[in-house]
C-alpha cells in the first residue's frame, strides 16, 4: 500500500526557473497525468466514481462527489490503494498557493505523442504558479523553447483564469484537452497541438437529471469552448468551437457526443446566420460540390463508447470511437476509427496497467488525404504545426501495445510498442495543408520505455525510444535512436 509523506514549503532552483511554493492549486485535473488517470479509472471500473471519466479536464467536483458518497465497507486492497491516491492528488489540489517546475531535454520532437505527452519539442523549461480562492482559480504558466518546431520559443500554454457559477466552471486561457477513452490516441481533440486560446464552460458535479424523461442518461457532463487559431494560416484567425456531452446510462458504459468545428475568420462568413448553420448542420454540403461562398464552416462529428467493469480480481475495458469526417443525411460520414482493450490489476506493492490500441485515419472508403483537410480552411484541422486530434495525421495506421507499472514507492516503468505505418498512401496535399508527415510512407516498429524515480520533491524521468527506420515530420527527421531526461518539481 503506498504511503505519502507530508510535503512543506521549499524552494526550487533550475537554471532559468524559480519558484516559491506550497500545494498544487487547480479546479481540475488536467491530461498528461497517467497514473492519475489510471487510479481514477480503477475507481470507476469498480463503481466508485460515478461520472463520467473520459473528457479532460476532468472537475476535481465530480470525482471527489464520487467517492464521498461510494460505500467502500467491502473493496479490495487494490481500490483501496486507488482511493488513497486519488484523496492524496485531491488533498495537493485545494492548496492556497502552489508552484511547478519542469525541465526537460530530448534528442527529437515528441511526433508520436499520447495522453502522458508533457514535452513537444526538444528542449523545454516550463514554469508555473497557481492560486485557487473560493470561487476563482488563476494559474499563470511560461515556457521557454529551444529551437521551437512553430518558431514561438516563449510560450504561456496551460495559463488561465477560472471561475464557478453555479454547477459551472466559466474558464479564460489555453488549456490542454482530451477528448475520447483512448489512451495512446484522440481522433477528435488531444493534448497533441499547443491548446488554443479561448473561453468554456463545463458542468461541475455530473448529477443525473431528476426529470424521469431523462433520468435514464445517468450521471452526465457536458463543455464547450470557443477558441482563436493562429493568425499564420490559410483563414487567419479562424475561430475553432466545440462541445461533448457524456452519460453513463449504466455504471459500466460511459457513451460521449462531441463536434468541432472551423469558422469564421479572415474573409469567411462569420455572423448569426452562418453561426446557427453551423450549429445545426446545414454545412458539408458535399466534399467535390461545396458552396465556397456560403458554406459556413468545417466541422467534425464523434461517438465514443466504453465498457467497463471488474473481471476476475482486474479492472478492464473495451472503447472505440468513431470520427465523420463529413455528412450524410445528418450523421457523421466518412469515419476514421479507434479501438481499444485495457484491463489493470495489482500484485504485491506494484499497480500495473496494459492497453492494446489500434488507430486508423484513413476514411472510410480508403479516401486518401481526406482526414484532417478541408477546401476552405486549406491549413487544415491543424494548428501550430500539428493535428488538433491524433498525432498520427491522416492515412495511418497505428497498432500499440503498452504497459505502465506504479510502485507504492511513487516510482514508475511506463513502456509501449508500436507497428506504425505513417502516411500509407505515400501521398500529400499540397501546402499550406498537407499532413505532418509529407509525401513519405513510414513503415516502422518503435520501442518507448522511461522510468520515473522520486527523490525529495523531484521526480526524475528517464526514456529511451529505438525505431528501426526514421521518421519525417514537418520537414525534419527524427532519428531510430534517441532518449530524453527530465526533472520535475511539484510539492
Amino acid at each position: 500500500m503506498p504511503k505519502y509523506k507530508k510535503r512543506g514549503l521549499s524552494l526550487l532552483f533550475i537554471p532559468f526557473v524559480f519558484y516559491i511554493s506550497a500545494l498544487q492549486a487547480a479546479p481540475w485535473i488536467d491530461p498528461g497525468d497517467e497514473r492519475l488517470r489510471h487510479h481514477i479509472t480503477v475507481l470507476a471500473d469498480a463503481g466508485i466514481i460515478k461520472t463520467p471519466i473520459t473528457t479532460w479536464p476532468l472537475t476535481w467536483g465530480a470525482v471527489v462527489d464520487g467517492i464521498e458518497q461510494a460505500d467502500t465497507s467491502e473493496v479490495s486492497d487494490a481500490v483501496v490503494w486507488s482511493l488513497e491516491y486519488v484523496k492524496f492528488s485531491f488533498k495537493q489540489a485545494t492548496g492556497f498557493f502552489s508552484a511547478r517546475s519542469y525541465a526537460g531535454m530530448q534528442s527529437d520532437v515528441s511526433a508520436i505523442s499520447d495522453f502522458g505527452t508533457d514535452q513537444r519539442e526538444k528542449t523545454e523549461l516550463k514554469g508555473e504558479l497557481d492560486w485557487l480562492g473560493d470561487n476563482i482559480a488563476v494559474r499563470l504558466r511560461g515556457t521557454w523553447v529551444n529551437d521551437a518546431s512553430d518558431g514561438k520559443d516563449l510560450r504561456y500554454d496551460g495559463s488561465y483564469i477560472a471561475g464557478m457559477l453555479g454547477n459551472w466552471i466559466v474558464n479564460a486561457g489555453a488549456i490542454d484537452r482530451w477528448w475520447g477513452p483512448g489512451w495512446q490516441s484522440s481522433l477528435i481533440l488531444s493534448n497533441n497541438a499547443r491548446p488554443v486560446d479561448g473561453l468554456s464552460l463545463q458542468r461541475n458535479f455530473s448529477d443525473a437529471f431528476e426529470s424521469p424523461i431523462l433520468n435514464w442518461l445517468g450521471p452526465w457532463s457536458i463543455t464547450a469552448f470557443a477558441g482563436q487559431l493562429e493568425q499564420n494560416r490559410e483563414i487567419p484567425n479562424a475561430k475553432l468551437l466545440g462541445a461533448r456531452f457524456t452519460f453513463r446510462p449504466f455504471s459500466n458504459l460511459e457513451i460521449g457526443l462531441a463536434r468541432t468545428a472551423q469558422w469564421g475568420g479572415d474573409g469567411r462568413p462569420q455572423d448569426l446566420s452562418s453561426l446557427w448553420d453551423l450549429m445545426v448542420g446545414n454545412d458539408n454540403r458535399g466534399y467535390n460540390g461545396i458552396d465556397i461562398d456560403n458554406e459556413p464552416g468545417n466541422q467534425m462529428g464523434a461517438i465514443d463508447w466504453r465498457f467497463g467493469g471488474t473481471v476476475l480480481n482486474t479492472h478492464s475495458a473495451v472503447y472505440m470511437q468513431y470520427v465523420g469526417e463529413d455528412e450524410s443525411n445528418g450523421f457523421p460520414s466518412r469515419g476514421t476509427y479507434l479501438y481499444g482493450l485495457e484491463t489493470a490489476f495489482s500484485i504485491s506493492s506494484a499497480f500495473h496497467r496494459f492497453y492494446i490500441e489500434f488507430t486508423d485515419s484513413m476514411t472510410k472508403g480508403n479516401l486518401p488525404n481526406n482526414a484532417y483537410e478541408h477546401l476552405i480552411y486549406k491549413s487544415g484541422y491543424r494548428y501550430r504545426g500539428r493535428p488538433l486530434g491524433a498525432s498520427f495525421d491522416n492515412d495511418s495506421k497505428v497498432f500499440t501495445f503498452s504497459g505502465a507499472h506504479y510502485f507504492s514507492n511513487g516510482n514508475a516503468l511506463e513502456w509501449r510498442i508500436h507497428r506504425l505505418d505513417l502516411n500509407r498512401d505515400g501521398t500529400n496535399v499540397a501546402t499550406p495543408g498537407g499532413s505532418v508527415y509529407g509525401d513519405v510512407n513510414s513503415e516502422t516498429e518503435m520501442v518507448e520505455i522511461a522510468y520515473s524515480t522520486i527523490i525529495s520533491d523531484f521526480k526524475i524521468t528517464a526514456s529511451v525510444q529505438n525505431a528501426n527506420e526514421e521518421i519525417y515530420w514537418n520537414n525534419q527527421t527524427i532519428k531510430g535512436a534517441g532518449g530524453g531526461l527530465s526533472i520535475e518539481y511539484k510539492l
